[in-house]
C-alpha cells in the first residue's frame, strides 16, 4: 500500500475538491440573495446604523456578483497549484490555462444548474461568464507571480526561504 502516492494525491486535489464543494454548496438555497441580504443588513446596522435601506439591494447585488469572480479566482489558483506541485505534471502553460478555464466553465454551469432546483435561487448564464472571468483573472495572477518570481529580488527571497 503506497501512502506516499495517496498523500501526494490528497495534497494536490483535496483543496480543489473542497473549494469546488463549497462553490456548489453556495449554489443551494444557503447562498440565496435573501440570506446574504439579511447578513448585509446586520453588518451595515452595526457599522452604520443610519445607512439608507433602499441601497441595500443594490449593494447586495454587487457583492454577490463580485463573489462569483472571487470564488473562481481562488478555484483557478488552487487548481493551478495542484497541477504544479512537485513532481509537477509535464504539461505546458497553455494546456494548464485551458484545463483551468474549461473546468471553471463546467463548474460554473454545474453551479447554475443546481440553482434551477432551488426556489430561492435564479440560474443565470451571465453568472457563468463571471465565473469564467474569475478563472481567467486567477490564471493571470498565477502567471504574473510566476513571471515576477523568475527574476529579481522576489526570486532570491523565494530561493532562500
Amino acid at each position: 500500500m503506497e501512502l506516499k502516492g495517496f498523500s501526494l494525491f490528497l495534497r494536490r486535489w483535496l483543496p480543489v475538491a473542497l473549494w469546488a464543494g463549497l462553490v456548489l454548496y453556495a449554489s443551494t438555497g444557503v447562498g440565496s440573495g435573501d440570506h446574504t441580504d439579511k447578513f448585509l443588513k446586520k453588518i451595515l446596522a452595526w457599522y452604520y446604523p443610519d445607512f439608507p435601506s433602499t441601497l441595500i439591494p443594490e449593494i447586495n447585488y454587487y457583492i454577490r456578483k463580485t463573489a462569483h469572480v472571487l470564488q473562481f479566482i481562488i478555484y483557478a489558483v488552487l487548481l493551478w497549484r495542484g497541477l504544479i506541485l512537485p513532481p509537477p505534471l509535464e504539461v505546458g502553460t497553455r494546456r494548464i490555462v485551458g484545463w483551468i478555464i474549461g473546468s471553471a466553465v463546467f463548474l460554473g454551469f454545474l453551479s447554475e444548474s443546481i440553482q434551477l432546483f432551488s426556489p430561492l435561487r435564479t440560474a443565470l448564464f451571465t453568472d457563468v461568464l463571471l465565473d469564467t472571468a474569475g478563472a481567467v483573472v486567477g490564471c493571470g495572477l498565477v502567471l504574473g507571480v510566476m513571471r515576477l518570481s523568475s527574476k529579481g529580488p522576489f526570486r532570491r527571497a523565494c530561493a532562500s526561504g
